[in-house]
């Protein structure tokens, strides 16, 4: 036995003797339904984590039924375009070429505005790059009809370089008059 123990033993009728204060016990009442408020706060909090998760399950199922009733009519438009779309390294090849393109038609506008018979020469190039365009476009539709082509699909590359080699040499050109 520790000597607190000792002591709280030998003075027992010392600690049981008084009441205790006025308003002790409604004190300790109002604690209690303090704590019984709480606990039916995080009561009531739970079952809205609850309702959220089940609201979140049931979407999740809803857009997995939903995916699985319209994956045959996905797949049966996606069968009619096949064949259709281009290669990705030939989508990729063709973005490249487009986006030098724009670069370089901007440079050639600039170095037109600085030149007197650029801007002649800028339209007749730009009427270039539209057939060069449309070539390609007429290109993809012969592709959409034989899938896979190989000829036609380097056709299509060397229009989008003609077009880059096209612009390059009239830029070189419009520089070294500008110098």
């Amino acid at each position: 036995m520790t000597n607190l123990e000792k002591y709280v033993k030998n003075h027992l009728e010392e600690f049981n003797s008084h009441e205790p204060d006025q308003g002790h016990f409604k004190r300790f009442e109002d604690r209690l339904n303090e704590q019984s408020e709480l606990k039916s706060q995080v009561h009531s909090s739970f079952w809205g984590l609850k309702i959220a998760a089940l609201i979140l399950v049931m979407i999740s199922v809803s857009v997995f039924v939903f995916d699985l009733a319209t994956r045959e009519v996905r797949e049966r438009f996606s069968a009619e375009k096949e064949g259709a779309e281009l290669p990705l390294e030939i989508r990729e090849a063709v973005q490249y070429y487009d986006n030098q393109s724009v670069t370089q038609i901007a440079t050639l506008n600039r170095l037109a505005a600085n030149h007197a018979d650029a801007g002649a020469l800028g339209t007749s190039v730009l009427k270039e790059i539209q057939s060069l365009d449309h070539a390609t476009e007429e290109l993809k539709n012969s592709l959409h009809e034989n899938p896979g082509n190989e000829r036609i699909l380097d056709a299509i590359i060397r229009n989008q370089q003609m077009k880059e080699t096209m612009l390059n040499t009239i830029i070189t050109q419009l520089s070294q008059v500008n110098n």
